[in-house]
């Protein structure tokens, strides 16, 4: 097998020293136009490919992203995902992936391997790792952003649902639609946008006057596992309408509910979050709490740019608030009356 040449090998064959290999290969001016020309045709010959590891020795750069995400076929993710790629790769950026099930010894294990690769940041949505630990990881990873996370240290930006507005306002409209008889299934209870998506569900009933049933509330342990179970139980209580923590929790609900035959919405009302595409496709068309999931990459990708670039002021706390999207799945119960 053909020897992979280095930067040393093209330094020698060229006479000069490997600095001025790396000061061709990254275009800095502080070459002479002879000795320039003279190394690009050596590597022209040659067919040099430098690695990425022999060039972050002198930049100190190596335009590689680390993004760590618990489950990339949630496609609540891979529209987001969508959004940071491609503003990354405008900024000459790459993305390195990982997908961890909420594995918290698989998040410490790519935190390393990506210390290693020396990254020159991180994209990181860790519903596990408490916030202790993740102020231990960070200095070792920033500059760092985090989804739906709001952890205050150095070197660290956060993009986060405001999931309190989303549960306030998903139950408040039920309510004003004459609801009063509201089952909540909440996602795993270490998330963050669990905990507060059930706060805003319990201040829209204090609000309204309306007293809090807790056997009306069901938490998922593992996203949308058992949900057609959690639907009997809410629906043996006798609610009116069901709120979900995400649309695909959503459609489950919805299957559930014609497996039972009850018809949505004209027995029972759903409401999901997130708008994903799904929502147009349930039958009926899912209600749900949308929220901009391309632009939210966006905005995680540049605020992370900015953070890398350290000549832009970025924000250190972006919240982004969802907006009710009207569907087939829910209507008002005064037409039953």
């Amino acid at each position: 097998m053909k020897k992979k040449l280095t930067i040393m090998d093209i330094a020698k064959m060229a006479g000069v020293s490997r600095q001025t290999i790396s000061r061709v290969l990254n275009n800095k001016p502080e070459v002479n136009e002879a000795t320039r020309k003279q190394v690009l045709r050596i590597i022209e010959e040659h067919g040099f490919q430098p690695s990425l590891q022999a060039r972050s020795m002198v930049t100190r750069k190596t335009n590689m992203i680390a993004l760590l995400l618990p489950d990339i076929s949630n496609p609540f993710f891979a529209e987001i995902v969508r959004g940071i790629e491609r503003t990354l790769r405008e900024n000459s950026l790459n993305v390195f992936l990982m997908t961890t099930e909420e594995d918290v010894e698989l998040e410490n294990s790519f935190i390393q391997l990506s210390k290693n690769y020396n990254v020159d940041g991180m994209i990181l949505c860790s519903p596990r790792l408490d916030d202790a630990n993740l102020r231990k990881l960070i200095p070792g990873i920033s500059p760092v952003v985090l989804l739906n996370r709001d952890v205050d240290t150095d070197g660290v930006a956060c993009v986060v649902v405001d999931a309190h507005y989303g549960g306030y306002a998903a139950t408040k409209f039920l309510i004003e639609q004459g609801h009063s008889k509201i089952g909540i299934i909440v996602g795993p209870s270490r998330a963050y946008s669990s905990i507060q998506r059930l706060e805003g569900y319990k201040k829209a009933l204090e609000d309204f006057g309306i007293p809090l049933d807790k056997d009306l509330i069901i938490q998922v342990e593992v996203d949308n596992k058992d949900i057609h179970k959690m639907t009997e139980q809410l629906i043996k209580k006798n609610v009116t309408s069901i709120t979900t923590y995400n649309d695909l929790a959503a459609a489950h609900v919805i299957q559930a509910c014609t497996d039972l035959n009850l018809k949505v919405p004209e027995d029972i009302s759903i409401i999901g979050f997130d708008g994903i595409a799904i929502s147009n496709f349930t039958n009926p068309t899912l209600t749900t709490m949308s929220l901009p999931l391309f632009e939210m990459g966006e905005t995680i990708a540049n605020t992370l740019v900015k953070m890398i670039k350290g000549n832009e002021p970025f924000e250190r706390l972006t919240m982004v608030y969802p907006i009710l999207k009207k569907g087939n799945s829910t209507r008002s119960v005064s037409f039953s009356n």
